[in-house]
């Protein structure tokens, strides 16, 4: 709805150890590999703009997903509690009016502990949904595909 009600943002893959911890210094989606015992964070930036961002119900809400498609023999899940977020829809900065009204979301984060991805080749994909306020999904969804990432083990 052009105007109304636009959404847009970025996504980065980040390894925490190997290269500084700052965006976008340890971005992945330049270097494609990881050991399996290092952590990785996935951050999030975006923005609703348009005359209907600031009329959303503040207790709605956005969940990201992260999902990891393992190639080869196996297939993969995170454990409960990694892999996903809910952020409330009030906890944005809110700026502007009528057609210039935003409301923008920055450095969400989804925290990969270290030894959670066990060795082999990912397709990486992460979700973005709008929430009602009881949680069940909404009008909204977008993806974001961040290719394929090796995760390696030193033998």
């Amino acid at each position: 709805m052009p105007g109304l009600f636009d959404f847009t943002g970025v996504g980065q893959v980040a390894n925490l150890n190997e290269l500084p911890d700052t965006f976008p210094l340890g971005n992945l989606t330049n270097n494609k590999l990881i050991k399996c015992d290092q952590p990785v964070e996935v951050k999030f930036d975006w923005t609703v703009s348009g005359i209907f961002a600031h009329a959303m119900d503040p207790n709605s809400g956005w969940k990201i997903e992260l999902f990891l498609e393992k190639y080869g023999p196996g297939e993969f899940a995170f454990p409960a509690g990694v892999g996903d977020k809910t952020v409330k829809y009030n906890t944005g900065t809110v700026s502007g009016g009528g057609l210039t009204a935003q409301v923008s979301f920055t450095g969400v984060t989804i925290a990969i502990p270290a030894n959670t991805v066990g060795e082999g080749i990912y397709d990486v994909v992460a979700a973005i949904r709008y929430l009602h306020p009881d949680g069940t999904p909404c009008f909204l969804a977008a993806f974001a595909e961040f290719g394929k990432i090796d995760f390696y083990q030193e033998h």
